[in-house]
């Protein structure tokens, strides 16, 4: 039987789940210990294999896998290379290659579109509507699974960003990555361990959290 305080538990961490940016100029980049980033390794992927739990409508079959999302992993090492390369290479100069070179961790979550827009130009108007239709049904579930992955991360203690990417989203840095030309970045998920919080880097917190309501609920009366 489950535990009578779950629902109390579930509602605290949805409600615990904050946005907070975390930058540092990549010369003051700090490498995460070995012993915590094994340590931390195994809790990020299986926060990510629990957040594939969302629901989703269709089965995308690429790959002969069903989700239509993809989770693409750099550890602080490869984030810290993508920094340099945002920056040297392509000139960045914009917050991504200070948000990558922060944190411990950064999930690219992607979803796949039915088929390219050149090609939905040329389909017939039922056609492109049913491929529309079916589109938003993935992007909607991937938007789940990157939700729970949030608070999976949360539940964890783990400080969590959901940047929409950027600069990430890209074909340079797509091709950088090794991310397939076809998926689209749905959320550049920022994470920080909480060995390694430290309050002198700089820290934004996200803009709307006190603009929240419950004004939005409408019982419907008929």
């Amino acid at each position: 039987m489950p535990d009578k305080s779950t629902p109390e538990k579930v509602e605290s961490i949805i409600r615990a789940r904050k946005t907070e940016k975390v930058l540092c100029d990549i010369e003051t980049y700090r490498p995460v210990p070995a012993d915590v980033a094994e340590r931390n390794r195994e809790i990020v992927l299986q926060a990510i294999q629990t957040a594939g739990w969302a629901p989703f409508h269709y089965p995308r079959k690429v790959d002969n896998l069903a989700e239509p999302w993809r989770a693409h992993v750099l550890w602080d090492e490869q984030a810290k290379q993508a920094a340099i390369y945002m920056r040297d290479e392509l000139n960045v100069t914009s917050k991504e290659p200070r948000l990558a070179a922060a944190c411990s961790a950064l999930v690219l979550v992607t979803w796949l579109p039915e088929c390219s827009a050149s090609e939905l130009q040329q389909d017939s108007k039922v056609e492109r509507e049913t491929l529309l239709a079916r589109d938003e049904e993935h992007l909607a579930a991937a938007s789940a699974m990157v939700q729970n992955l949030l608070l999976m991360l949360t539940a964890h203690d783990m400080g969590n960003y959901w940047s929409s990417g950027g600069k990430l989203k890209g074909p340079e840095m797509f091709q950088y990555l090794g991310i397939p030309e076809q998926e689209k970045l749905l959320a550049a998920v920022f994470i920080e361990y909480p060995e390694m919080r430290d309050d002198s880097r700089e820290r934004k917190p996200g803009s709307l959290r006190n603009d929240r309501s419950d004004q939005w609920i409408r019982e419907v009366t008929l």
